[in-house]
Formats: structure tokens, sequence, C-alpha cells
């Protein structure tokens, strides 16, 4: 099965409907849980599907570093990705979490169990990647740093 049969496949078994896919129907995009974009691929130069879910932009300064930081720490496990890689899309300025699928050896139901794992560690892995904490810290610093270095009246 090519990638392209198998895109089209997965995509009639789950009734996702061809307004998902692009001009050149060979990439569905949707967004799952309203929350989560997510883009399944099925390029004309190979027979592999890649699967993309979009997390969380990347941010600016402090904020970047860690999450950055984070994301590679979750690379190293593995087992916590479930074979998903975490990256960075320079171009949206977002961390993504990616998947690359031999089509051959696969089945619409292959690919279904695949993008169900991935929207799971997807969920889990936003508050980590979210830092809202973090984030609101940083937000206050500089909201307030004019403030820090107010004349004082004796």
């Amino acid at each position: 099965m090519t990638g392209l049969e198998l895109l089209n496949a997965w995509m009639k078994e789950n009734e996702i409907t061809e307004d998902a896919l692009d001009e050149a129907g060979r990439v569905c995009s949707f967004v799952y849980n309203s929350i989560l974009p997510v883009t399944v691929e099925a390029p004309a130069y190979c027979d592999d599907l890649f699967i993309i879910i979009e997390l969380c932009e990347i941010g600016r300064g402090e904020i970047r570093r860690k999450r950055l930081e984070t994301a590679m720490k979750l690379n190293a496990y593995g087992l916590e990705t479930r074979g998903g890689i975490l990256g960075w899309d320079s171009i949206a300025e977002r961390l993504i979490l990616s998947y690359r699928l031999t089509s051959d050896t696969s089945t619409p139901e292959f690919l279904n169990n695949i993008v169900s794992n991935l929207l799971d560690v997807a969920e889990l892995l936003l508050p980590d990647l979210a830092m809202e904490k973090e984030k609101a810290e940083q937000e206050e610093l500089v909201n307030n740093y004019d403030h820090m270095f107010k004349q004082v009246q004796p």
C-alpha cells in the first residue's frame, strides 16, 4: 500500500472528510480536542507517512531555552514519547511531536493506533512544555521592569 492509499484509507475509516485535505490531496490536517493541530502527510517523494502534532509556541528568552531543554530531555526517554520525536519547527516557531511511518507494512488500523498514541502523549506533555508558572514569572518581570528601578523618595 502506498502512502497516499494508506492516508485515504485511514481518512475513510475515521470518517474524516476531504475538506481536511490540501489542494494536492496529500496532507490531511485537523485540530484534535480544540487544542492540538494534527497533520498527516503522504509526500510524493516517498511512501512514508509523516505525522506531526503541534504542541506549543517556542516562546522567547528564558522560556524558549527552558522549553527546548525540556523537550530534549523528554526525547532522551523514548518511552515517554512512545517513539515520537519532539522537535522545533523553526518556520512556525513551535514545538512539535513527529513520527515517520513506513506505509508498505502498515494498515489504516495501525496508523490509527499510532495517531491515538501520539495524541495521548501530546496531551501528557503539554503541561510540562507549557511552563505556565515560568511564563507568568517572565511576563511579570517584563511588565514590572521599569518599576524595579524607580527612584525612591527619601
